[in-house]
């Protein structure tokens, strides 16, 4: 689990009209609801060698209407220190995912797709790659 704040998507997503942030605990505390559900979003960081990240991109940018078939049996698998990094936010009843795919290039992580948001059974079935 990753502190959502801490990720480089966290504007983008905390923007979003589904999105609702409050403040608990005198401020220090941050919490981040998919408006519709009122479900907790959580944040993940995970990293992928070239190839994994490579599919992972591929996949992340089908067509919704191609989704379930370009998902259909595939698990990319992490790794330590890899070139590819995805950030996601999940909501705990996976109603609600957002996700963005990054390279590290010239000593930093750099995107390479948008902040890509899915809802309902598209979030479900792009939530069994994470």
């Amino acid at each position: 689990m990753a502190n959502i704040k801490s990720l480089q998507m966290w504007k983008t997503v905390c923007n979003d009209v589904r999105i609702d942030i409050t403040k608990t605990l005198f401020g220090l505390r941050t919490v981040v609801t998919y408006k519709p559900t009122g479900s907790v979003l959580s944040g993940l960081s995970l990293e992928y060698t070239v190839a994994e990240g490579e599919h992972l991109k591929r996949v992340l940018e089908t067509p919704s209407a191609n989704l379930d078939a370009a998902i259909a049996g595939y698990r990319p698998l992490t790794t330590v220190n890899g070139n590819y990094l995805a950030e996601v936010c999940v909501s705990r009843d996976s109603a609600f995912l957002a996700v963005q795919l990054f390279r590290y290039q010239k000593l930093s992580y750099e995107p390479v797709t948008e902040v890509l948001f899915f809802e309902g059974d598209a979030a479900r079935a792009v939530r069994q790659l994470f």
